[in-house]
């Protein structure tokens, strides 16, 4: 009898003590302890316990364990409260089962109560805490299924209802961010100023809204202080890393191979070329000053014409500039032969939520290679405009005039409008509209160079999220674009473009993409189709 009365001070001394450890957010601790000490099977224990450990695991990202305690605890009489049913929920959505997920929102509803009473003579009922915490959450739950196109709306209508309420507020700014529109998700913060103390709910939004913003020195400063208050957290932990990934370098690829075929060998071997490649390396130097990072540029561009293959290689060395959604690039690069140099800029500035403009200039423009192999170069003045209403919808119009030494002067028009037209939790379709309108001031040239060009078309882009596992992912994308072309001197024909692509997120700072296609185009009145292939990676190391 002594010895099983000193087993259960000892089980119920650990009991407390992972309950503890719970409560200060020590994680790691507690599995390490289920671990290391024999302690009866973690089923049979209390539930206060069971709990404690089910939190610990959903904090290590081992959320099917997590929820298969939590379902004990749903079973348990008169003990789960909305902390249950809340960790219980986030259990299902990190291990992607969004059915079940929206399922356990709908029996919530009808396990919660609405009011809650008090026993003082004259003092009306009140919504209780577990209810208006389950509000919250029922509209966060349409932004996890992508849908926040219904979630903005929904807690608009509740801060409406709420006044400044610190969870209303919180959660709507949440939701304007992740709508791509931080200074508007800052007012909505606003309205909490000078109510105090300031909660730690306030403290991440702010913080994560001045990354949002480019606001590097704020984002630096939140998260240090943020960092000795909270270091478990995650939301606080995942911006930490993220601006300790400014501080190493980083490496972006893309490249293209393509294969062409035309009934008129001058189209394919002559004008256009019937094999090309592009290839695009650049390699950036840790950021520096907080707004500055240096990089160097490699580009190299290769094709098959009649006259043999013709290829330009140039090397570019360059500094950046970006600070609160301004940013300004600067190049210098010569080719291989070192007898071409030239200089680029590029400016960027985003006005507001919604409209951003762009300028650029280079004194090396991208011509076609029959005229670099002529000897010829060109020089090019660019800018655009671009607005976006939300994630869901935007437009942009560009213009590019390119003055090339031969006296050719060469100037482009195009204008491009998107919209999500289908969005559930991983799936997203995109329907858009593109124009353009070139023209020529010369025609009689050794490469594809129309007096007037002209085109429209209508595009759709589907994405399946197939996998998701924390910051790893991986995408498929369907591509499809139809439409018409028309050359000055030549009949109007139907143009199109299908493509496909492989998306990976290898890890949180690594990305992977690579896709193929096929292009059916017309030039000089005469069909080209081409197949190619698409290569690109991102990573810091």
């Amino acid at each position: 009898m002594k010895l099983l009365h000193e087993i259960n001070w000892f089980n119920l001394f650990y009991y407390d003590y992972l309950y503890a450890l719970s409560y200060r957010g020590k994680s790691k601790q507690i599995l390490d302890i289920l671990a290391q000490v024999k302690l009866p099977a973690v089923t049979s224990m209390p539930a206060y316990v069971r709990q404690a450990i089910a939190d610990a695991y959903l904090a290590e990202r081992q959320a099917k364990e997590a929820e298969q305690l939590y379902r004990t605890l749903i079973t348990e009489k008169n003990y789960s409260d909305m902390s249950v049913y809340t960790a219980f929920y986030y259990s299902l959505l990190e291990q992607e089962k969004y059915d079940q997920a929206n399922q356990l929102i709908h029996e919530i509803d009808h396990l919660l109560p609405t009011f809650q009473y008090s026993q003082a003579k004259g003092v009306d009922k009140s919504v209780h805490t577990d209810r208006s915490q389950y509000i919250g959450l029922r509209g966060l739950d349409w932004a996890y299924s992508n849908r926040l196109d219904i979630a903005e709306p929904y807690f608009e209508g509740l801060v409406n209802k709420t006044s400044n309420t610190d969870d209303g507020l919180n959660q709507l700014a949440r939701i304007q961010r992740w709508r791509d529109k931080p200074e508007q998700a800052q007012q909505t913060l606003a309205r909490l100023n000078g109510l105090v103390p300031v909660s730690k709910t306030t403290k991440i939004n702010l913080m994560q809204n001045a990354q949002a913003l480019g606001d590097i020195q704020a984002w630096r400063v939140q998260t240090d202080q943020l960092v000795e208050d909270y270091p478990e957290d995650t939301s606080i932990v995942k911006s930490r890393k993220e601006l300790a990934d400014r501080d190493r370098a980083t490496i972006q690829h893309s490249s293209r191979f393509s294969r062409s075929r035309s009934d008129q060998n001058n189209i394919s071997e002559g004008l256009k070329g019937s094999k090309d490649r592009e290839l695009t390396t650049t390699l950036y130097s840790p950021w520096f000053s907080d707004n500055y990072r240096t990089f160097v540029e490699h580009r190299d561009i290769w094709g098959k014409f009649r006259q043999g293959n013709l290829e330009q290689q140039r090397f570019g060395i360059g500094l950046q500039w970006q600070d609160q959604r301004k940013s300004l690039t600067v190049t210098a690069s010569q080719n291989d032969d070192a007898d071409r140099q030239g200089l680029e800029a590029e400016w960027s500035h985003q006005l507001n939520d919604h409209w951003q403009y762009y300028l650029n200039a280079n004194s090396q423009a991208d011509i076609p290679l029959q005229a670099i192999e002529l000897g010829h170069e060109g020089y090019a003045l660019g800018g655009g405009i671009r607005w976006k209403e939300n994630e869901s919808r935007q437009a942009g119009f560009g213009y590019t005039v390119t003055d090339i030494d031969d006296g050719n002067l060469r100037q482009e028009f195009s204008a491009d409008y998107s919209q999500r037209i289908f969005l559930s939790p991983h799936q997203t379709t995109t329907a858009g509209i593109n124009a353009y309108y070139g023209k020529n001031s010369l025609n009689n040239v050794s490469y594809f160079s129309p007096k007037q060009s002209s085109s429209l078309g209508l595009s759709l882009t589907h994405e399946w999220l197939t996998w998701r596992e924390y910051e790893r992912s991986f995408t498929q994308r369907f591509g499809l674009g139809v439409g018409v072309y028309q050359q000055q001197s030549f009949d109007t024909q139907p143009i199109a473009d299908l493509q496909y692509q492989h998306l990976w997120k290898l890890s949180r700072t690594w990305l992977l993409r690579y896709g193929i296609g096929y292009g059916m185009h017309v030039y000089d009145g005469e069909y080209e189709n081409q197949m190619y292939g698409n290569l690109g990676f991102e990573g810091r190391f």
